[in-house]
């Protein structure tokens, strides 16, 4: 895929929609409580050496929300690469969340390269190992995203939807 604003535009939105559509189940299980009783971790409680194996943000709701989004983007534009994008965002936090955890990384502690970019940096691995984008598109991407996402975060924090503005 040629690297124009168009396109990247479109990589970039399908990347943080996804992203975004997860963080708004944490706010929808903070605000709304019995949502909670609808989400589970996906590693189901399961410990890995005395940790979580991936934690409480990585539930069975959030792959199913991806999987929605998958199956709209892929109906909406017929293309199977754009619609691979919110799974690929999604084990991209879950493969964050499994790595923090190895570290001994609990309780909300920030990692600097998972916390903000685990998403992209998968999504970018993956795109350019397909051979449908360049090197020089993930980057921009990626660097774009860890400028961008901890202001988001920031922001988030400050309208009160997060606990810790990372």
């Amino acid at each position: 895929m040629p690297f124009t604003l168009n396109n990247f535009l479109i990589y970039f939105s399908l990347a943080w929609g996804s992203n975004i559509a997860l963080n708004f189940l944490y706010v929808a299980k903070r605000y709304i409580p019995k949502f909670s009783h609808f989400d589970y971790p996906l590693d189901l409680n399961l410990n890995y050496k005395k940790n979580r194996l991936l934690g409480d943000s990585t539930t069975i709701l959030g792959l199913i929300l991806c999987s929605v989004l998958s199956l709209f983007i892929f109906f909406y534009s017929a293309s199977l690469i754009w619609s691979i994008a919110p799974l690929i965002v999604y084990a991209g936090h879950l493969l964050g969340s499994f790595i923090k955890r190895r570290l001994n990384k609990n309780g909300g502690e920030f990692v600097p390269i998972i916390d903000h970019g685990d998403y992209m940096l998968l999504l970018g691995i993956v795109f350019v190992a397909l051979g449908y984008i360049n090197f020089l598109f993930a980057f921009c991407a990626l660097l774009l995203t860890y400028i961008l996402h901890p202001l988001a975060c920031r922001l988030a924090f400050k309208f009160k939807l997060r606990d810790r503005p990372y």
